[in-house]
């Protein structure tokens, strides 16, 4: 009966240090994942800038979408900057740009001026480009909910695959805020 004792004893501690392990483990993996959030918006400081060009955090740019994800959104924006409108529509699925007709569509951007643009994270299944950009825009052409000329946003862009390549197929609602810039 000793014999058995002390072997179950030996069984119990074995365990306990298994499961102490592999807490301490998935604490270190947690604590080691929360922490790279806070560093890719170190990265990023808002407000309008003369930088127009859409850039990767660290994070955003270990994707291996990475590539495909930029040169969307690259176009997306340059199209928006430089009034655009075929090079919008080339970069945003044909369900977002139906709607708008060109006028409608170069009356809506007529002001805009995108700058300050990172992509802080990508995520996958589907693809979703968390950016960080400031607009720039008439008063009258800003958000009814926010009519400023400035405006710093945080939005969650989700993307399709469409003739070989990346579009913005919308804008998930539960991921954006905007907030008047400093």
């Amino acid at each position: 009966m000793r014999r058995s004792s002390r072997r179950l004893t030996l069984v119990l501690t074995t365990l306990l240090l298994v499961v102490l392990a592999a807490g301490a483990t998935a604490a270190w993996s947690f604590g080691a994942h929360r922490e790279r959030q806070p560093v890719a918006l170190a990265e990023y400081h808002s407000g309008p800038s003369a930088d127009r060009n859409v850039r990767l955090s660290a994070a955003a740019g270990a994707d291996p979408r990475a590539g495909d994800v930029l040169a969307a959104l690259r176009q997306y924006f340059g199209a928006i900057n430089n009034r655009d409108y075929e090079s919008w529509v080339d970069a945003v699925a044909a369900e977002q740009s139906a709607p708008q007709t060109e006028q409608q569509w170069v009356t809506a951007y007529a002001s805009t001026v995108d700058s300050n643009l990172m992509v802080m994270t990508i995520a996958n299944e589907p693809i979703r480009a968390r950016m960080m950009f400031t607009s720039e825009q008439a008063v009258e052409l800003a958000p009814p909910s926010l009519p400023v000329t400035c405006i710093n946003w945080d939005i969650t862009y989700l993307l399709d695959e469409q003739d070989d390549h990346l579009v913005l197929s919308g804008i998930d609602p539960s991921a954006q805020s905007m907030a008047a810039c400093q």
